[in-house]
């Protein structure tokens, strides 16, 4: 028997909000091992290509010039990736329910409040006819 079920296929399976969160939580969880594997990367290559010592003299420093842009390039990246990915984690596993829940209680009060409105109209317009 295969195990190998597609479950956006067969919604009575799964409610729809559950899938819809098991899916952002699957692309976090690619997006984090890709950015591993990227900021690996990165940082080897400045460890064994671009990182030098210190240059003895000024000539040697303009030639230089060019692994620190590569750092400064890699420390770029690395900071607003990590930022993005802080931020993606907070709006999958943290924030997403709370938003969402705090919306929904919130239109259901105005929903009751309108409601009740409507309820005590009617009640003065029969008031008004009797």
């Amino acid at each position: 028997m295969s195990e190998n079920t597609n479950y956006s296929e067969q919604p009575e399976m799964v409610d729809i909000k559950t899938y819809k969160m098991a899916t952002k939580r699957a692309h976090f969880k690619k997006h984090i091992a890709i950015y591993i594997l990227v900021m690996i990367v990165i940082w080897v290559l400045y460890a064994f290509i671009f990182r030098n010592e210190a240059p003895a003299d000024a000539a040697e420093a303009t030639q230089d010039a060019g692994m620190g842009l590569y750092l400064k390039c890699a420390l770029f990246v690395s900071i607003l990736w990590t930022v993005i990915i802080f931020f993606q984690y907070l709006f999958v596993y943290k924030l997403n329910n709370t938003l969402v829940d705090k919306e929904i209680k919130k239109l259901q009060k105005e929903l009751e409040e309108k409601k009740k409105q409507l309820d005590e109209l009617k009640q003065e317009n029969e008031n008004q006819n009797a």
